[in-house]
């Protein structure tokens, strides 16, 4: 009972760290709109203040823009508050794969990109539905796209000649399953510990990097839904994840 209760409580701390991890870049994206409100703010203020001749329609649009950057603002906010108040939970709905893979996108674009790592995403329209929580599959690929985040930049550090660091988010539907692929040209895996990567607190990162639960929980939550995950890795390379979840249709009642 207390190994399951210690391994509870790593459990959230890995997830709150995800949190933490993208506070950089939920700043970046807030601070986007911030900015733009501001301007539009100080000119209409600017205006006033020297009588400027502000046409009824300058003023529309601008109060128009003020409101569609707080809108986007508000929808920030709410969705990391949605995520950390609903991932984990075991209720499962019919879930569009594609959109949970635009989410996650949101969260983490700016971010990887403050890291001088590209994100490019090829996402495959006209999906079928999948049962799963989008909350709980989010967080499993948000976790996905941080690893390998934290590949490219290993390589990054490790190699003066490599500066083309990119990660690449795919969706696609092979059969009766839908597919997420999280794909890297990072350091890659060295083969004598690729068989323990799924291993409950095993990890090569530092201390305050995490605490080895990320894909052992990742592969929970994706089994929890009837999927699979499972990784290619060529050392110096790069690293392809790819989680496989049945289609909406496929599930036996």
């Amino acid at each position: 009972q207390e190994l399951e209760s210690q391994k509870a409580l790593s459990m959230r701390a890995d997830h709150l760290r995800s949190l933490g991890e993208m506070a950089a870049g939920i700043a970046h994206e807030l601070n986007q709109p911030l900015v733009g409100v501001r301007g539009l703010a100080e000119h209409i203020l600017i205006a006033l203040q020297r009588n400027w001749d502000l046409s009824e329609d300058k003023l529309k649009d601008r109060v128009t823009r003020i409101v569609e950057q707080e809108d986007r603002m508000v929808h920030i906010i709410q969705h990391v508050r949605m995520f950390a108040r609903e991932a984990g939970k075991a209720e499962v709905t019919e879930v569009a794969i594609n959109e949970v893979a635009k989410a996650s996108l949101d969260m983490l674009t700016a971010q990887l990109k403050s890291h001088g790592v590209d994100l490019k995403a090829d996402l495959t329209d006209g999906l079928p539905p999948v049962m799963a929580n989008a909350f709980s599959l989010e967080e499993v690929i948000l976790n996905l796209l941080n690893n390998a985040r934290d590949a490219v930049e290993d390589r990054l550090q490790t190699e003066d000649a490599f500066s083309d660091a990119r990660v690449w988010l795919r969706t696609s539907a092979d059969g009766p399953r839908v597919e997420i692929e999280v794909n890297d040209n990072g350091a890659g895996i060295p083969d004598e510990i690729l068989d323990r990567v799924f291993d409950p607190f095993f990890t090569t990162k530092a201390p305050d990097k995490g605490t080895g639960l990320g894909l052992a929980v990742s592969r929970s939550i994706v089994e929890e839904f009837g999927g699979t995950l499972r990784i290619q890795t060529a050392p110096g390379e790069g690293t392809t994840v790819t989680l496989s979840l049945p289609v909406q249709s496929q599930i036996t009642p």
